[in-house]
């Protein structure tokens, strides 16, 4: 009964998915993006893990951090797996977890960079991961993480 809610609320998130063996990491060719009113330029490793799995609510200009994420091997969950030392299915499951502890918002779920352009540009607590071959507009910014 427990894994049948578990597996149903996973599926509602739209997170589980069929993973394909692990791939090589990816090293350069995304951007962590953030709307422009955040005035963060600059986040370690760790405060990026936290932010993404719930350790972090709420960014220093006030907004609720909104995380975006595309489900699935896709490239810039792996990039994003790869920057917090994980695998695209552990971070997924984490935020998963995180979603069904309370510890996290439902992420918002995007199918390419362009949607999270989009998203950046539009939610003020937002982050997400996009090609840096996208654009970003003057309404999101790009993220130093080291």
């Amino acid at each position: 009964m427990g894994r049948t809610i578990a597996l149903g609320l996973a599926m509602s998130l739209g997170i589980v998915t069929a993973l394909t063996a692990s791939r090589p990491a990816i090293a350069a060719g995304f951007v962590v993006l953030v709307n422009a009113a955040n005035p963060i330029v600059e986040l370690s490793r760790t405060e990026l893990k936290r932010a993404v799995t719930g350790g972090i609510k709420q960014w220093d200009s006030g907004a609720v951090v909104q995380l975006g994420i595309m489900p699935g091997d896709v490239p810039e969950t792996q990039y994003l797996a790869t920057l917090l030392g994980s695998t695209p299915r552990e971070l997924l499951a984490r935020i998963q977890e995180q979603v069904f502890k309370g510890e996290l918002r439902r992420p918002a779920i995007l199918r390419s960079s362009a949607d999270c352009v989009s998203f950046a540009r539009s939610v003020q607590g937002a982050i997400c991961v996009a090609s840096d071959a996208e654009p970003v507009p003057p309404e999101a910014h790009a993220v130093t993480i080291r």
